[in-house]
């Protein structure tokens, strides 16, 4: 852990409030768009956040500082997010919720990027769970494949495994939309 990290852990151990709404502003944004990906409905991945910094803030004294802070609050969410769908609080959601606006928005008055973006949105929306989580933390996170394995538990291996089947569904899904506009992208191809 980075020494500013420890010394921003040290004040949240001692309760300061200062750091506990330093804490949620350097990462509620990033959590709020993890608890999306998980659950693909809005208002719970704000209830979502919100019981993450709950949990997180009472127990920051069990905080080892092992992994960075935002693998902590993460791991958090994560569980709070697979207790839930344990108990069948949200998994009535998750089958049929409807998707949020922003994910199919209307083409007129988009330019393509802005459609492109939805569709790839839309497209990552339909896969599985252990597929979004993937890719999330991979490229909307910029996680290394390290510690996406100890943010979800999985070795080193599978992270690859599930990584490289999230982006072959991935491509087959984008490249069925006929309004990205893409080229063909070969089969084996390890890039999106």
């Amino acid at each position: 852990m980075i020494e500013e990290e420890a010394r921003f852990c040290r004040l949240l151990r001692e309760g300061d409030p200062a750091a506990t709404e330093k804490m949620v502003e350097a990462y509620g944004d990033r959590l709020l768009r993890g608890a999306f990906f998980l659950c693909r409905n809005e208002a719970e991945a704000q209830d979502l956040v919100h019981d993450t910094f709950y949990q997180a803030i009472r127990s920051v004294k069990n905080f080892n500082g092992c992994s960075s802070l935002y693998t902590w609050l993460y791991r958090i969410l994560r569980n709070i997010f697979f207790n839930q769908i344990r108990r069948k609080k949200i998994f009535s959601s998750l089958i049929s919720g409807p998707h949020v606006s922003w994910l199919r928005p209307e083409d007129e008055g988009r330019d393509s990027g802005d459609r492109a973006e939805a569709g790839l949105m839309e497209a990552m929306s339909d896969l599985p769970l252990k597929h979004r989580e993937i890719l999330l933390l991979r490229y909307g996170e910029g996680l290394k494949i390290q510690e996406i394995g100890e943010i979800l538990g999985l070795s080193y291996g599978t992270v690859k495994s599930r990584l490289y089947h999230a982006i072959r569904k991935l491509k087959k899904k984008l490249l069925r939309t006929q309004s990205f506009g893409l080229c063909p992208v070969k089969e084996n191809s390890h890039e999106v």
